[in-house]
């Protein structure tokens, strides 16, 4: 456990050099993490997609998560375990790296979350399109993020708080860091995981509660004429948990306000983690 400004990995580190590596970003609310079975789970499928073995096992990732949280004395906290390949040789060839960075990162939740709840936000769908499944896979949580950054560079241009990639077929994917969902006409619509997109740990317990509130649920293929003529749209993702969307580019979603389908999602997203991780707030 060490100082942010002590802690340093080799200049020969693959995640360095190549962005050959995995994370996951787990929250913590009152001290305990949400799903956190569910981000090692996803963090094996991630680590298997680029062959990766490690050492550790899922107790010795939560441990080191809980023990990284105390150090900072933090309540409330985003968490990242990154884990890359290792020093090597240079090259291609991953022969060469014999034992894996992990390193663990404890941050304070963003300030501003719950002002954005309320308000809504603005996406843009950007003209980069997310890597096809066929190449390098959105489904594998991987530390190459160039193709996010570039979209999110293309989003900061026009003042949006998240990008909105379409894939190589041209139907909506996912944001940049987060899932979408739309609603339209009471219909809960999310792109389905094989367009090409990350299965989100929020994303999947929305999709539940959704059900269990009765909702008509749709994981499908969506057009961006789909998102433009939405009644309601939201984000989900690890730390904004539901985001209301209220403007894509320069069309202005619900009247410019959150919709109450995606309030009462949220509401319900809410007490089904103070349920499970027993929390009385």
């Amino acid at each position: 456990m060490v100082p942010e400004a002590n802690a340093k990995i080799s200049v020969l580190d693959r995640g360095f050099l190549y962005g050959d590596g995995v994370y996951e970003a787990v929250r913590v609310y009152e001290g305990k993490i949400f799903r956190v079975e569910q981000h090692w789970k996803r963090l094996d499928h991630s680590l298997k997609g680029i062959g990766l073995r490690i050492p550790w096992s899922h107790q010795d990732l939560t441990r080191a998560c809980v023990a990284t949280l105390k150090a900072n004395r933090l309540k409330e906290a985003m968490i990242r375990v990154t884990i890359s390949r290792g020093a090597g040789e240079l090259g291609y060839d991953p022969g060469t790296c014999r034992h894996p960075t992990f390193t663990v990162i404890a941050l304070p939740i963003r300030t501003d979350l719950q002002e954005r709840w309320r308000q809504g936000v603005k996406v843009s769908i950007v003209k980069i399109r997310r890597n096809s499944t066929r190449s390098l896979s959105p489904a594998i949580k991987h530390t190459n993020a160039l193709n996010g950054i570039l979209a999110k560079i293309e989003s900061l241009k026009v003042r949006a708080f998240e990008g909105v990639f379409l894939n190589l077929d041209g139907y909506v994917a996912e944001g940049t860091i987060s899932n979408i969902f739309i609603v339209k006409n009471g219909t809960v619509k999310t792109p389905a995981l094989d367009c090409g997109i990350l299965d989100g740990v929020t994303r999947h317990a929305v999709l539940e509660v959704a059900r269990g509130s009765g909702r008509k649920i749709l994981e499908t293929y969506l057009k961006i004429q789909d998102v433009l003529k939405a009644d309601e749209i939201f984000l989900t993702s690890t730390t904004m948990e539901v985001m209301p969307v209220v403007k894509v580019d320069r069309t202005v979603i619900g009247g410019g306000r959150p919709g109450p389908v995606t309030r009462s999602l949220h509401i319900a997203f809410r007490s089904l983690l103070f349920k499970e991780l027993k929390l009385h707030g």
